[in-house]
């Protein structure tokens, strides 16, 4: 375990190493190549990106044919899953950083001239679901100096990047990504950079790819294409290993949204299930309305539902409603309108992941001797995924 004395020297060379560049930019060599070596590092992207059709991506097996759009279908070859993250991503780190200052060669519009300006450069991992094994996104965030924030007439460009993984140096490639969830979004070298920009590190498609998990060890270069000064790494960014302290969130229920939606069961309790549902009425984009039937059966053996349904806030990870049942109906509607629904008690539920649903429920006193009573908390278990929506 590192001292504290040895945790404060550290801020303090990270505080002096950050300021050390934070009052001026560096004038850069003048270099006639340049531009060629960043001509080459894009066209080694564009190429992946050109022969994903080689892969068994979603494009090239989900259309029925040229006129028909495909189904959603899950990327195989993503590195998170796809209820980890919405567009817009976090601005804000979380959990363990890992960070650089670099100069990236930054573009003078007034001249056409290039100079160096100092950014951070800082990684981190956001947890996802763990239902079968500790799973997590990985984001990178450039941050300009404050004076420079949104200068758009100096502005740094995107530096190469290059990660050490699976094969030795710093030869594989990784996709960056502006937003989560994509397949071919890439941000090619000497792309501006005019303000402080989180991406997200993703997998090219192609059988030529380098594929990444990147909750193993792994390595970043960062290439500004300079002469001299050129090269920047954040080195041996560990195992993702979360616990309490480090990534309380991959230990929290998840926030419930439409990836969660599905059917559930018991395995010890045959015949009964819930199926859930959650929409999203138009216009009202903070908040989701939750809706699940429990089918169980009443005290002589005979189907008896019984229905909750309740407004949640975006983001809530526990929702509470109130639970009805109604008597009267028939068969195809033979026996005309049924009757109004009776409160039969509350339910409450919960995701522990994205394979689980904890209920706990209790009816209320006075019900009719036919009606099933009682209170509990029952856990229940995954039966599928939506179509286009896996939750891991």
């Amino acid at each position: 375990m590192k001292s504290p004395v040895r945790l404060l020297m550290a801020a303090v060379l990270a505080t002096t190493a950050v300021s050390a560049f934070a009052e001026t930019r560096l004038q850069a060599v003048n270099d006639p190549d340049r531009a060629a070596r960043v001509s080459a590092a894009q066209l080694e992207r564009q190429s992946l990106l050109a022969r994903r059709a080689e892969a068994a991506a979603p494009k090239a097996v989900a259309a029925v044919n040229s006129a028909t759009p495909s189904l959603p279908t899950p990327n195989p070859y993503n590195t998170y899953p796809p209820s980890c993250l919405a567009d817009p991503l976090p601005d804000v780190t979380s959990g363990p950083v890992y960070s650089t200052i670099a100069n990236l060669a930054a573009y003078n519009s007034n001249d056409g001239s290039f100079v160096l300006e100092g950014v951070t450069i800082r990684i981190w991992r956001v947890a996802c679901s763990s239902s079968t094994f500790f799973n997590s996104a990985t984001l990178m965030r450039i941050e300009r100096q404050a004076q420079y924030e949104g200068d758009d007439e100096i502005y740094p460009l995107f530096p190469g990047v290059n990660i050490k993984q699976s094969a030795p140096g710093y030869t594989q490639l990784p996709r960056v990504a502006l937003e989560p969830n994509t397949v071919v979004s890439d941000v090619l070298p000497d792309e501006p950079i005019l303000y402080s920009t989180t991406y997200v590190l993703e997998n090219y498609v192609g059988i030529n790819a380098d594929y990444f998990d990147y909750n193993l060890p792994f390595s970043v270069q960062f290439n500004n294409f300079e002469l001299n000064n050129n090269l920047f790494f954040i080195n041996n960014i560990p195992l993702y290993d979360p616990n309490n302290a480090t990534y309380p969130a991959a230990f929290q229920n998840l926030p419930i949204s439409g990836y969660l939606a599905t059917a559930y069961y018991d395995p010890a309790a045959s015949g009964e299930g819930i199926v859930m549902q959650v929409f999203q009425r138009t216009g009202e984009i903070d908040k989701f309305v939750l809706n699940f039937t429990w089918s169980a059966y009443d005290p002589s053996g005979l189907p008896f539902w019984l229905t909750g349904q309740v407004d949640i806030a975006r983001g809530a990870k526990v929702a509470t409603s109130p639970m009805a049942y109604v008597t009267g109906g028939g068969l195809g509607g033979n026996a005309g309108a049924a009757d109004p629904p009776t409160i039969w008690g509350t339910a409450t539920v919960s995701f522990p992941d994205c394979n689980s649903m904890t209920l706990q429920y209790a009816s209320n006193p006075g019900l009719p001797a036919f009606v099933p009573q009682g209170s509990g908390t029952r856990n229940w278990i995954r039966l599928a995924s939506l179509n286009g929506l896996p939750c891991e």
